[in-house]
């Protein structure tokens, strides 16, 4: 008879038990919460739980468990609280919220699509809409720019590269993807300027140039490696100005702290050639979203509020960035209000109030503005915003695109539904990101859940004001 196994664990063991049930019943509360593909989402729990119960088998008892099970649902519970204040783990609503005025809008798939998981899908969009498949089956595509020939680029992070999706027969869907660049550290931001693909890594600017014309790039060059890389947000994004000044946002490292490098949580501003960059506008936590005023030298920013406030604390933003501007984060947010623990009346007063203030945790991303939109003829001096979606809000909210009046050049009203419906009764099955106007006056939406980049026509008479 062999030596008797003693089953008696230590505490240091019996605490791992307990953190990684406790991790694990947290995940799978939250799944569907989560920035993660879907089945990320779910494999995380699974393979917590199955992690937890592999230690138990080994070592423990099986009262040991019982004793631990409760212990770890305590514990969930509270982060869970301290996450979502109105929170127990809730369940997600089966509701959908769509405004009145849009309908229900099958999605267009060129012919042969052989990808099951958008062929029954629909979006809501005003009366006449068209919403077309332009391209899919792509790895979380993210920002999007035309070339001067309207040829769409749409840079993939997580791949590291970026591709351009050509329209030779004027179809309204990619004739193929073809491969302009690859093996980049995290390419985010898209801009051409002198004919050339500017691209936003984590921590470099890049010129990239195709001299023959076969949509790929023959000639990269880095510009300027004065970009604080990695971090809690990482991506870059880029805008040209009319000076021709290259304009780039920085997220924080962190939800809300006293950054080190004081770099990030802002908008530095490049020569046309590079070199090194200067801090333009502070205080902006993650301005995922930049674009020029068409005509104008007015830089507006979408900015994504810090977390752990509760649902509807603090409001997202739309900012106009001016040179010099103090825009409060980590200390203010929306309209010069002190951050809990860190701001105060005298520090917020002298900062930049929000120009539209969104629905908490709507993450906005992509923005552009509406000239040479084949819509109604008000849409056109409008600011079109990608609201990628909340994921740690009791009720989610986002997952759309927003329309906000401008007249004057200056919002005229409260964001309006453009276009929703990645949130049904199921979940959620697409997150909007990138925005663009394409030549032939359709809206082109990047969706990095779905792996998709739609073509939404608007006729002259939708979304028509009375």
């Amino acid at each position: 008879m062999g030596p008797r196994t003693d089953r008696r664990p230590t505490w240091l063991s019996f605490v791992l038990l307990t953190l990684l049930l406790a991790a694990g019943i947290f995940a799978g509360a939250i799944a569907d919460r989560l920035p993660l593909p879907e089945l990320l989402s779910w494999l995380l729990p699974v393979g917590l739980l199955s992690l937890a119960l592999g230690l138990f088998l080994r070592r423990f008892s099986s009262w040991y468990l019982f004793l631990a099970l409760p212990m770890a649902a305590v514990l969930a519970w509270s982060v869970e609280v301290r996450i979502w204040p109105n929170g127990f783990f809730h369940r997600r609503t089966a509701s959908v919220d769509i405004a009145g005025d849009l309908r229900p809008t099958p999605l267009k798939l060129p012919e042969g699509t052989d990808d099951n998981t958008l062929k029954n899908r629909r979006l809501f969009a005003p009366e006449h809409a068209e919403i077309g498949l332009f391209a899919h089956g792509l790895a979380a595509p993210r920002m999007l720019a035309f070339d001067s020939r309207g040829v769409l680029f749409v840079s993939l992070p997580g791949q590291g590269r970026v591709l351009a999706l050509p329209d030779r027969d004027r179809d309204g869907f990619a004739d193929e993807t073809v491969e302009f660049a690859a093996g980049l550290d995290r390419p985010h931001g898209l801009a051409f300027a002198g004919g050339a693909l500017l691209v936003a890594e984590s921590g470099r600017l890049l010129r990239l140039q195709d001299r023959d014309g076969d949509l790929r790039a023959d000639a990269v060059r880095v510009i300027s490696d004065d970009l604080p890389s990695g971090g809690g947000h990482w991506t870059r994004s880029l805008a040209v100005g009319p000076d021709d000044a290259l304009y780039v946002s920085v997220g924080s490292d962190c939800n809300a702290c006293l950054e080190e490098d004081p770099r990030r949580g802002t908008i530095l501003r490049f020569s046309p050639d590079g070199g090194e960059g200067r801090i333009h506008a502070w205080g902006l936590r993650n301005s995922v979203g930049l674009t020029f005023q068409p005509g104008t030298d007015r830089l507006w920013a979408s900015d994504n509020g810090r977390d752990m406030l509760g649902d509807d604390l603090p409001p997202d933003e739309i900012n106009l960035v001016v040179e010099g501007g103090d825009y409060g984060w980590p200390f203010c947010y929306g309209n010069r209000v002190p951050d809990p623990g860190l701001g105060t009346d005298v520090r917020c007063a002298d900062t930049r109030p929000a120009a539209v203030e969104l629905q908490a945790h709507s993450a906005p991303l992509g923005l552009v503005f509406g000239a040479g939109l084949a819509a109604e003829s008000s849409w056109r001096d409008d600011l079109f915003v990608a609201f990628h979606g909340s994921w740690n809000r009791r009720q989610p909210t986002g997952y759309k695109v927003v329309r906000i009046p401008f007249r004057q050049g200056r919002p005229a009203g409260p964001p309006e539904d453009v276009l929703a419906g990645w949130r049904d009764g199921k979940g959620v099955w697409g997150r909007p990101v990138g925005l663009a106007v394409g030549p032939d006056g359709a809206l082109y939406l990047s969706d990095d859940r779905a792996g998709c980049v739609y073509r939404i026509v608007f006729k002259p008479d939708a979304g028509r004001r009375e």
